[in-house]
């Protein structure tokens, strides 16, 4: 590392060889930069589009599940309806075997009746003998009897049909109730697809950015090796010390103390704002984590007999002088 006084050292950036360097080396930094900026937005997007794929494919299986659920009750609707439909035809058939057998009650009834009209005119005849009396009475029980019978099975008939009746809307309602629920599953399965086929987009999107994330990398290395070979080159030429942010130089005449020339623009992680190409002092043993404003400094008579002092005579670190020297 060469040792500059402050004078050279500005005289040295100012020249056209340096000049030259420190443009391409800026375009080389800055298209790294960019290279960086490009790769983690690509990152990003595949990332955003592999989550978004895995909520469509999340939404889709929920989708699925819903419509199986509907296509499963209008199944069991189905099935009530199939045997609702069974009990009514079953019921039916029963209604019809009461009905034939109440409409003879009615026809035989009818026939009691007129016997019964006959019973009484013989009976209310003068002269009407005891025989036309038990008859009469005989007439009237077999006339109750079979009203009775008629009114238990008509009542029974008309309960039977009620329970037709019934069964019936029961089926109509079940059969319009699996209509429905088939074609919410039907919806439901539409919507599903759908959301496959965004989820296959986006496994698509994510896949895509993945592959030119990877080439962006491939370039990031590329660049990094680009600008390392400008900060070697940087050394070799000029004959410092190169750093990622910064070139380092020793002042000439001042021990511990060297000059820095900044290669980035930064007003945050420094006790001072950093500018491109400005030249900063740092002492060597706290480097740029404390810099100051460039300046000369001239080392006395009695500075020098001190630095050799401490260098010569002192010792090593870590190991006291021999006795007597």
């Amino acid at each position: 590392m060469r040792s500059l006084r402050l004078a050279d050292l500005q005289r040295l950036i100012s020249q056209p060889d340096f000049q030259g360097w420190w443009i391409q080396f800026r375009a080389a930094n800055e298209a790294l930069a960019s290279a960086r900026a490009h790769h983690r937005l690509l990152v990003e997007g595949a990332a955003t589009a592999g989550f978004r794929s895995e909520l469509a494919q999340r939404a889709a299986i929920e989708t699925l599940d819903m419509a199986r659920e509907r296509e499963d009750a209008a199944a069991a609707l189905h099935s009530e309806a199939t045997d609702a439909e069974n009990a009514a035809f079953q019921l039916v058939s029963q209604y019809e075997d009461l009905r034939i057998h109440v409409s003879e009650l009615w026809y035989r009834l009818g026939a009691l009746e007129k016997s019964l009209e006959e019973r009484r005119a013989d009976a209310a005849r003068q002269g009407a003998g005891k025989k036309a009396e038990e008859g009469l009475r005989a007439a009237t029980r077999a006339h109750q009897a079979r009203q009775e019978e008629y009114e238990r099975l008509g009542a029974r008939k008309q309960d039977l049909w009620e329970r037709v009746e019934a069964t019936w809307a029961l089926q109509a309602e079940t059969s319009l109730r699996v209509a429905e629920q088939r074609m919410r599953g039907k919806r439901l399965r539409s919507e599903a697809e759908g959301q496959l086929e965004v989820t296959e987009r986006l496994k698509g999107e994510a896949e895509r950015a993945r592959a030119e994330a990877d080439r962006a990398s491939g370039q990031i290395s590329a660049l990094r090796v680009q600008v390392s070979r400008h900060l070697a080159d940087a050394a070799l030429r000029f004959g410092c010390a190169a750093g990622e942010d910064f070139l380092y130089f020793r002042q000439r005449d001042q021990a511990g103390w060297s000059f820095c020339v900044a290669l980035v623009e930064n007003g945050d992680s420094y006790n001072l704002e950093v500018r491109p190409l400005a030249v900063y002092s740092v002492e060597q043993k706290r480097g740029v984590t404390f810099l100051e404003p460039a300046r000369e400094r001239a080392a006395t008579a009695q500075e020098g007999d001190q630095r050799f002092e401490q260098y010569f005579l002192s010792g090593r670190k870590g190991r006291a002088p021999a006795s007597g020297a």
